[in-house]
């Protein structure tokens, strides 16, 4: 499949709120037929389809159901805005199974939960991922962090750009491994701020499978009740 770079001529992204929350803000937003939902992780297991139970979900824990059912709540409100009505999310191991000519995300922290979709025709693929600020510790930051992107300091602390990073590499790899297959670890990719501290670029180190598709991507970064989130759009 060969890969294009993110269209920023289409719909804008539709952002919905489904609790008690802040508004989700980009300074500078995406521009793309997608839709980003949020809601507070709470007990929505009645709200799942059948088919996303699978046999293994009686034996989650309380707070892993509660953080499936919240992902999967949101997941099908992102759907319903897209295309009018929402749809099961199944599972391929840990992987979300989207709807046929849609491609999503879901991420969630032990407080919220949050889904994008977008529409196939626009995106190839989408990553999105929510962590806590001050969550990634120095000796995680040494571990997952070039040193190009260790010497960054000069707009956000450097707890706050350890989190930044972390997210943004999952993101990276969540948009293109669906597509591409390829397990990334988090020093195969390098990210960079692009004339904003809140787009980002990614390359990856070496030329790999993803290369093209990992360069060919954007993302946006944006904080929200306490949480550094990013996306990624490939």
């Amino acid at each position: 499949m060969g890969w294009k770079s993110f269209c920023r001529d289409s719909v804008t992204l539709r952002i919905l709120n489904l609790d008690d929350l802040p508004p989700i803000e980009f300074r500078e937003a995406p521009i793309v037929d997608a839709a980003l939902v949020v809601g507070r992780i709470g007990r929505h297991e009645s709200q799942l389809f059948a088919s996303e139970q699978g046999d293994d979900f009686d034996g989650f824990s309380p707070q892993r159901k509660a953080e499936y059912a919240s992902g999967r709540r949101s997941a099908h409100e992102a759907i319903k805005l897209l295309s009018g009505m929402p749809a099961a999310v199944k599972r391929k191991g840990r992987r979300p199974e989207w709807p046929v000519g849609y491609c999503g995300s879901i991420s969630h922290s032990h407080e919220i939960a949050l889904a994008m979709v977008a529409s196939r025709s626009v995106c190839l693929g989408v990553g999105l991922d929510v962590v806590k600020k001050n969550a990634v510790s120095e000796k995680v930051g040494a571990r997952i962090m070039s040193t190009a992107e260790r010497r960054f300091s000069s707009v956000y602390t450097e707890s706050d750009w350890r989190a930044i990073v972390f997210s943004a590499k999952e993101s990276v790899y969540k948009a293109v491994h669906p597509e591409i297959g390829e397990f990334l670890e988090f020093r195969d990719v390098e990210i960079t701020l692009d004339g904003s501290d809140q787009i980002f670029t990614a390359t990856t180190v070496e030329e790999r499978p993803s290369s093209s598709a990992v360069h060919s991507g954007i993302g946006f970064i944006t904080d929200f009740e306490d949480h550094w989130l990013t996306l990624f759009l490939v």
